[in-house]
């Protein structure tokens, strides 16, 4: 049966009575559909509503393609009969919220479209974010500044937000903003004089109750622009917590709040300035330990560090090769337990041949070329085993 959705005309009765009309399941899960109801189903972009029947919790609500509405339920047997009259009650702080952000869409969409010429490709209303996708290559704060102040001063004018239903003759009369993707009967939702919409989602019955808009963010996707926005108490809580970061941080530093995007770029170019004299710096110090363990004349190099960075491992043998070594066994315990052996290239013998033995030994894995092997191992234990028996094996294998 279809399922009459007491939301479509009012969707602030949170609490309503009912007949459950079929008893089944959603996708493995125990489900009740009703004669009536004021529970939204995820459809449109929008999230599904939340509350309880009958004294079960309703954990999502599905319409399927023959327009019949499941409410999934948490309790596996909630004795809920075909027949049994029921009472419903939505979650009003869900819905509320869903409400701020749909309307919100319908209110920033047209903006986009009024101040970009940019038309809504798609929407999705998210637990947390929701999101517009646009055509558009690119876009930046003070073009996003103009769309969010059309957008708010439709909000502070608290307009009606109208609903509307019509059929496929009847909707000709309305300039809407996108073609209806429904047939038969047909929902309009119009804010006068900025956007008419055909739509099944709950929406508040004033754009005041929005509260504000506000992008958040935005980023390239499939040659489009994908925008994130908040409304409402979703937005209120964003601004504090970025309010709270800025203000912090600009007092930790003992500056004006616009002051801390610069101090922060010139301690981002210090750092890396710092980082560059100090990579050089290691760098240098990592060639002259590699000399003094090679010697004149050469000699073959055994090291196992219990800690040393594993590209710096892996270095160390390189180096050593550089400064003559016939070949090196290098081995560190941590961050990242790791076991590299080289030889030069001069020496005779492959050390893939010993990756099996190595691999065994490190319960890892790795590779390498015939003159350089690198094996990450379990842990340093097993890596310190590894290194002891390549460092026999290669002796063995390339000579002193």
């Amino acid at each position: 049966m279809s399922s009459e959705r007491l939301y479509y005309d009012d969707a602030y009765t949170m609490r309503f009575r009912a007949r459950v009309a079929a008893v089944g399941t959603h996708r493995d899960r125990p489900a009740v559909e009703l004669d009536r109801s004021s529970f939204y189903p995820e459809s449109g972009g929008q999230e599904a509503d939340r509350g309880t029947l009958g004294g079960a919790r309703v954990v999502d609500v599905q319409a399927e393609d023959d327009a019949r509405v499941w409410h999934v339920l948490d309790a596996p047997d909630p004795a809920l009969p075909e027949g049994a009259e029921v009472e419903g009650e939505v979650d009003w702080t869900r819905r509320f919220d869903h409400m701020q952000q749909h309307t919100g869409q319908h209110i920033l969409s047209a903006a986009l479209e009024r101040e970009l010429a940019a038309q809504t490709v798609s929407s999705h209303l998210g637990e947390e974010r929701s999101t517009i996708e646009v055509p558009l290559a690119a876009i930046d704060w003070r073009a996003v500044e103009r769309v969010e102040r059309a957008a708010n001063r439709i909000v502070w004018e608290d307009r009606p937000v109208e609903r509307h239903w019509t059929d496929a003759e009847g909707v000709k009369r309305f300039a809407l903003r996108k073609a209806p993707q429904v047939q038969g009967r047909i929902r309009i939702v119009e804010i006068p004089d900025w956007d008419v919409s055909a739509c099944g989602g709950t929406h508040t019955r004033r754009t005041g109750e929005v509260g504000s808009i506000k992008i958040v963010g935005w980023e390239k996707l499939r040659g489009n622009l994908r925008l994130e926005f908040l409304c409402g108490a979703r937005a209120l809580t964003d601004h504090a917590w970025r309010t709270e970061a800025l203000v912090e941080g600009a007092r930790r530093r003992t500056l004006k709040d616009r002051d801390l995007i610069a101090q922060l770029e010139r301690a981002a170019d210090e750092r890396n300035e710092l980082r560059k004299r100090l990579d050089g710096l290691a760098e240098r110090a990592l060639e002259v330990e590699c000399r003094e363990r090679v010697g004149d004349p050469p000699r073959a190099v055994a090291d196992f560090a219990a800690t040393r960075p594993r590209e710096e491992v892996r270095r160390f043998v390189i180096k050593c090769l550089e400064a003559g070594a016939p070949w090196a066994v290098a081995g560190a315990g941590s961050p990242d337990p790791v076991v590299v052996i080289g030889s030069a290239k001069a020496r005779s013998g492959d050390l893939k041949t010993l990756l099996p033995g190595l691999l065994e030994r490190a319960r890892g894995k790795g590779g390498g070329s015939p003159d350089l092997v690198q094996v990450a191992a379990a842990d340093a234990t097993a890596a310190e085993d590894a290194w002891r028996w390549a460092r026999a094996e290669v002796e063995a294998l390339v000579g002193t």
